[in-house]
């Protein structure tokens, strides 16, 4: 659409003839339909004076016209201001665009180092074991009792030693604790009773979902951002 196809047509929609529109912009009729007859293009005065007349912003103005007619529009002060102004806006908005799609690809690729290396979630589980619970006053030791080897087989210490691991024996309650990280080759926690002591039993080697997750997001963030700063790259063309 031309510029006085457009003014045409906000004047029926208003359900104005020339002669007033004419009147309520403060302009000769003759030179009005100059303008609706694409003869001539408004200075800037009377281009405000159109605005202020049909309650219209200068971007709904130009909205409807075509390419050319918005071409020729340019040399209007107001108007080359509006499409500089634009033109800065969308500056701004690759810029702003580039810089999410940077940080996203950033994150991304830190995701999917974090669920290769297990950085967020070990890969190692720690069995510990915990043959019963010991009382007070009892050594911490009282379910692992010294070999009986050791003494001879009459002495009173062989005796004792029998005694702690008979002792021992009848009150054997393993528990058995998974944890994700290394808590040493013994430890001991309070329970009811007295205390538990865990000893390591072993190492297991596992693979986390949550690593795949992490790594999911991670690949999934690279994506968007390559996509993203592709896109910004060919938006870029058109300016």
């Amino acid at each position: 659409m031309n510029f006085g196809n457009k003014l045409k047509q906000l004047r029926h929609a208003k359900k104005l003839g020339q002669p007033e529109l004419a009147e309520a912009m403060g302009i000769e009729q003759s030179y009005l339909s100059k303008l609706e007859n694409n003869k001539s293009l408004p200075s800037n005065d009377v281009l405000n004076r159109i605005l202020d007349v049909f309650g219209l912003e200068i971007g709904d103005l130009l909205g409807d016209l075509d390419q050319g007619t918005q071409n020729q529009l340019r040399q209007i002060p107001d108007v080359a201001d509006h499409f500089k102004r634009q033109k800065q806006q969308l500056i701004g908005n690759r810029r702003r665009w580039l810089l999410v799609s940077a940080v996203l690809v950033s994150f991304g690729v830190a995701f999917i180092y974090a669920g290769q290396v297990h950085l967020f979630f070990s890969d190692t589980v720690y069995q510990y074991m915990s043959h019963g619970v010991v009382h007070e006053g009892e050594s911490k030791e009282f379910f692992r009792p010294r070999q009986t080897r050791s003494f001879s087989a009459q002495s009173p210490q062989h005796k004792a030693a029998i005694e702690r691991f008979d002792a021992a024996t009848a009150r054997t309650d393993e528990d058995y604790l998974l944890h994700n990280e290394f808590r040493g080759h013994i430890y001991n926690v309070k329970v009811e009773g007295g205390s538990r002591t865990y000893y390591l039993e072993n190492e297991k080697r596992i693979d986390p979902w949550q690593n795949k997750l992490v790594t999911f997001i991670g690949v999934l963030m690279t994506i968007l951002g390559l996509v993203g700063i592709f896109l910004e790259r060919k938006l870029s063309r058109s300016i």
